[in-house]
């Protein structure tokens, strides 16, 4: 499924338009060319209250009846459990309208940039 960007991937401003692939419940892989991102659901691992701008949601084109997913980056590293996940500036991803972006949470104060997977690991 094909997304057009309405607001960048920081660092990656040029690119308008990426690949999504579902691979799970769990990871999602973004592609445009050469570069890949691997994201992740939240919503799996921990609570996590979002709280998106409406200047944000107006460009997404968000609102309640809207079919969207909130994802995060996610850098992947060896052992997996020494990999970080950016809470603070989430992807959105509407289903609807196939817009997706980078957005940095009203609330992102609350969330870390590279919070360790590790936190999150049952039994650990």
């Amino acid at each position: 499924m094909k997304f057009e960007a309405v607001l960048p991937i920081l660092g990656f401003e040029n690119i308008k338009e990426y690949e999504f692939e579902k691979i799970d419940d769990v990871f999602f892989k973004l592609k445009s060319g050469d570069i890949s991102f691997t994201l992740i659901n939240p919503f799996v691992i921990r609570e996590y209250d979002a709280i998106i701008n409406d200047s944000d949601k107006e460009k997404l084109q968000l609102n309640e009846k809207t079919n969207f997913l909130i994802l995060n980056n996610m850098i992947v590293a060896t052992p997996l459990q020494n990999s970080t996940i950016n809470f603070a500036s989430p992807l959105i991803f509407n289903i609807d309208t196939n817009k997706m972006g980078q957005v940095i949470l009203e609330n992102a104060g609350d969330y870390s940039l590279t919070d360790p997977l590790a936190n999150y690991i049952k039994g650990k």
